[in-house]
């Protein structure tokens, strides 16, 4: 059967890698949620660097709920459509904890230390309905090669990687070492 995903909020680059990638695959990249989704990628981006002292906090917490919000509704809103598949697969994209070692990025920090919590209390929730959510790291000040994310993303979605659970996949040249 053909295996469907969707991917929210990925820049065109990254979504034609990913869309050939997953094509290899024979999974074919929809604009729409369909009645069966496969896989769901979603992309979060890190908000304007601003240092944290003087920082307005109402425009400091708009930020990252527009930066992190959209990744909830994005899996709030298809995941009907995953439990249906059987084997849906959630990968989030993200920065981890790069973030949190550059100067005037706590709200950046905010936004991927939570998707990492988002990713892990996800896995936790979704993983027993055989749905797999994990995330793929860039460092957003040395981006990874789109091709390179797209074979982890590639990786990530297939059905033998079911085991594959709760877990952030750095790609990129290297760095400090997270947890």
């Amino acid at each position: 059967m053909a295996r469907t995903a969707l991917l929210s909020q990925v820049e065109d680059r990254l979504a034609d890698a990913l869309a050939e990638r997953l094509a290899a695959d024979g999974i074919t990249v929809t604009g729409a949620p369909p009645g069966t989704l496969d896989v769901l990628v979603h992309a979060v981006g890190v908000p304007a660097a601003e240092p944290f002292l003087g920082a307005d906090p109402v425009r400091w917490f708009a930020g990252v709920s527009e930066a992190l919000t959209p990744a909830f509704r994005a899996v709030r809103d298809v995941l009907p459509a995953l439990r249906r598949s059987g084997e849906g697969r959630v990968v989030l994209l993200g920065a981890g904890w790069f973030p949190a070692d550059r100067a005037a990025s706590t709200a950046a920090a905010a936004v991927h230390g939570g998707l990492v919590a988002l990713t892990k209390t996800l896995a936790r929730d979704l993983g027993p309905e055989g749905i797999a959510v994990n995330q793929v790291v860039v460092d957003p000040g040395q981006p990874a090669h789109p091709a390179a994310v797209a074979a982890t993303v590639a990786y990530l979605c297939r059905p033998d990687a079911g085991a594959v659970v709760g877990q952030l996949v750095t790609v990129g040249r290297g760095g400090p070492l997270r947890p």
